[in-house]
């Protein structure tokens, strides 16, 4: 039997103490730190909710970086555009309040502070967050705008804006100063003038809208036919003091303007008038007023007043138009022809009558042949026998467009009176002061129909003249058998005139129906055979015809006219410009002219639409006059090859806030992109650029009117308009993004906070716990320390 010896190191109770000490040791490093460990091994069922809580701590840091460097970028943005609204506020107050006096250069004072607004306004477009550009978009590391010196003036290889604008002026004007009308040279008669557009399907000049006229005795023709003319006929009268003829026109920018001319006898002609020929009553013989010098006058003052339009307005219009060529990427696609309908409608037809009308001397009976039989000379006594039937008359019934109306030869009276009503009573008796005259009056009244329509032959007839209103009917009767009256039905004639927005798409013209389209769209049928509808594809969505009930955007009735048409194809291609139809030629208008693409599967049909090639597409911006002569050019090119490009970033579809996003939370993301491009930065860097660039000759005749016009037309543009974007709308759109991200930051402090309390509770230690434990193991250790000493004192003799 052996016996081991009491080795303290390897003993049960020494390996207590060990502990007990690191007890104490990781307790007073608990103290000291205020922490239940220096690693998660040591913090036991915390471990987890410690780890996870700084794990959330971390993100809500980022998402902190992240919201200050995007609140960064927003407020720069936000000055920018701050910037952006004070220099528009800026050139419009100078372009309302512009005086017209003009420096060697052919600008105002308000035009030289708007050049250099541009050049600033340019510069905030560029303004950069660190390396990002704010308002290129996705293209934040390109440039926003092009240096403003070559938006204006362009580069050795590209044309800037002024020369976009002068091409524009002299495609506008046309070789004669005329904005694009003719004047027909000589007058068509010696009675008349006419004026036409010179081209059909032309963007350019003026175009005739509307004509009306008060002058006495003229006929009116038009605005009608391809190119679009009217026509003014004195018809050999003269107008009276203070007639007027008013001529509306279309202006480019989409503005219209009228031209009244006054018919004036003074002398001098005032301005805005012409003269009416007074003849010459001091000479032997007299000089009658000549109705053919008044229209030489009026085709005269028709063309001084074109020009000064043209001269004013146009120019002014021009201008703006350019500008939007330059700067705006919507475009327009017009069609080849001018395209016309199929339309049967009456004509006017004139019925003579069967008795030749004498006079009591058996000669030609004329307007001034006396009804009464005493008076010399009368007419024929036959035809007056018949008319009077002693002693009660005889009656006339005329039916016209107004209803029936009658005449009655009254033998007993010497008068003639027309009633309110239309109805008229002629009296034959002797003494009667009645006319030949006062027969064809009669039956117009009745008829209700223009007095130069009843008139009466060079053999005596009387004729009727339906005019294209009505039909005039005559029943029979002593009277009309006398007179030789029948009655007169209007003629129907087919015809082809330019097709309007109220041609309808299929069908078979009537007379006194609507226009139909000259090769119409079909519906198609389930057959047998099956016969599929036509189709028109637009931007590769299908506008199906059908026979009725259409619905939704890609069904159309064949029996829809082509304003529905055009307002069909508007609403798929999105367009915020409508589409137009101008003397017979559409204009289809597109805000993304590079995605239009619009066929038809019935090409008969989209011909007669005037769309001669398939696909229609849209030349890009910039636009650049098509061909030279610029006086005579008829087309707007794509110019990107030979023109500066102004705006540099990205142009992609989709908002142009979705360009630059931040993910501000877990489940959060904000948008806060901008583009140089868009519609209210654009507008308003145009019309700058605009008010600018135009110049004109100090001391030219029209120079301040043009000022003037283009001054209007600006601050306009720069007028905040319903419906249109603005600046302010971009500012509350990225200041939302900031009130989202504020929003994201007080919740993020908030959990900040309860995961910080939890993670303290999870790792931190209580002093006062840490310090009772410490005690209770002191106590422990000086027990087993003086076990350990009585223990190192036990021998074999005091063990035995």
């Amino acid at each position: 039997m052996s016996i081991s010896s009491i080795n303290y190191s390897s003993s049960v109770l020494g390996s207590q103490i060990r502990n007990i000490n690191q007890q104490l040791t990781d307790l007073s490093t608990q103290l000291s730190t205020g922490k239940l460990s220096q690693n998660y091994s040591g913090m036991g069922t915390n471990e987890g909710f410690a780890i996870a809580g700084r794990a959330q701590l971390s993100n809500i840091a980022a998402y902190t970086d992240t919201m200050t460097n995007v609140n960064v970028s927003i407020n720069l943005a936000n000055t920018a555009l701050q910037s952006l609204t004070t220099i528009r506020n800026t050139v419009q107050t100078g372009s309302a309040n512009t005086a017209q006096d003009l420096n060697v250069n052919g600008q105002t004072v308000a035009q030289n502070t708007a050049a250099a607004q541009f050049g600033s306004m340019v510069g905030v477009l560029n303004t950069q967050s660190g390396n990002r550009y704010l308002f290129s978009g996705t293209a934040f590391n390109t440039p926003s705008v092009a240096n403003a010196g070559d938006i204006i003036n362009g580069t050795t290889t590209q044309a800037g804006f002024k020369t976009v604008m002068a091409e524009r002026q002299a495609a506008d004007l046309g070789a004669n100063g005329m904005g694009r009308l003719v004047l027909t040279t000589p007058q068509p008669t010696p009675s008349s003038v006419k004026v036409s557009e010179d081209f059909a399907a032309s963007p350019f000049g003026l175009k005739i809208a509307a004509v009306s006229s008060t002058l006495t005795g003229a006929t009116v023709t038009g605005p009608s036919g391809s190119p679009v003319s009217f026509s003014v006929d004195l018809n050999g009268v003269n107008p009276k003091n203070g007639d007027k003829l008013s001529v509306q026109f279309t202006l480019p920018d989409g503005s219209s303007e009228q031209i009244d001319l006054t018919a004036s006898t003074a002398t001098p002609t005032p301005v805005g008038s012409f003269a009416i020929d007074p003849g010459n009553p001091n000479v032997v013989p007299v000089v009658p007023p000549d109705p053919n010098i008044t229209a030489t006058n009026l085709n005269t003052a028709l063309n001084t007043a074109i020009k000064k339009l043209a001269g004013t307005s146009l120019v002014a219009a021009s201008a703006v138009t350019a500008g939007d060529n330059f700067f705006n990427t919507a475009g327009s696609a017009t069609a080849n022809v001018a395209a016309t309908g199929n339309l049967r409608s009456y004509t006017s037809t004139t019925g003579t009558g069967s008795v030749a009308l004498q006079d009591s001397a058996l000669a030609i009976a004329s307007t001034t042949t006396s009804l009464d039989s005493s008076a010399t000379p009368h007419l024929n006594g036959t035809i007056l026998n018949a008319l009077a039937n002693a002693p009660t008359g005889t009656t006339l019934t005329i039916t016209g467009a107004s209803g029936a109306h009658t005449i009655t030869f009254d033998p007993t009276v010497i008068t003639v009176t027309t009633t309110a009503s239309g109805n008229t009573t002629i009296g034959l008796a002797s003494g009667s002061a009645a006319k030949v005259s006062d027969i064809l009056n009669a039956i117009a009244t009745a008829a209700g129909i223009p007095a130069a329509n009843v008139t009466l032959s060079a053999s005596g007839n009387i004729q009727i003249a339906t005019g294209t209103g009505t039909d005039v009917a005559v029943t029979g009767g002593a009277a009309a058998t006398s007179l030789g009256l029948s009655s007169v039905t209007r003629g129907s004639v087919a015809s082809t005139p330019q097709i309007t927005g109220s041609t309808v798409l299929s069908g078979i013209a009537t007379t006194g129906g609507p226009e139909v389209l000259s090769a119409a769209f079909q519906a198609g049928s389930a057959g047998p055979p099956a016969v599929d509808p036509d189709t028109i594809t637009v931007n590769g969505q299908t506008l199906t015809f059908v026979a009725s009930g259409a619905s939704g955007p890609n069904q159309i009735n064949i029996t829809d006219n082509i304003t529905t048409l055009l307002g069909k194809i508007d609403q798929i291609t999105g367009t915020t410009k409508p589409s137009t139809i101008h003397g017979g030629v559409i204009t289809i208008n597109t805000d993304d002219p590079g995605s239009l693409n619009i066929t038809s599967s019935n090409s008969t049909a989209f011909a007669a639409l005037g769309f001669t090639t398939s696909p229609v597409t849209a030349a890009k911006a910039p636009l650049r006059v098509g061909s030279s002569p610029l006086g005579s050019a008829t087309t707007l090119v794509n110019g990107s090859a030979t023109t500066v490009q102004w705006y540099l970033g990205n142009d992609g579809p989709g908002s142009p806030r979705s360009t630059a996003m931040a993910r501000v939370d877990d489940s959060v993301t904000v948008q806060y992109g901008a583009q140089a491009n868009e519609d209210a930065i654009r507008k308003g860097l145009q019309a700058v650029a605009v008010f600018g660039t135009f110049s004109t000759s100090p001391t030219g005749q029209y120079s301040g009117g043009q000022v003037a016009a283009l001054s209007l037309r600006v601050t306009q543009a720069l007028t905040k308009q319903p419906g249109q974007q603005r600046i302010e709308d971009i500012q509350t759109d990225i200041a939302m993004a900031q009130n989202t991200m504020k929003d994201a930051g007080t919740r993020q402090t908030q959990a900040k906070a309860q995961l910080q309390t939890i993670i303290d509770q999870a790792e931190s230690a209580s002093p006062d716990q840490v310090a009772s434990e410490i005690l209770s193991l002191q106590n422990a250790l000086q027990a087993s320390y003086q076990v350990t000493s009585n223990l190192a004192q036990l021998s074999l003799v005091k063990f035995l």
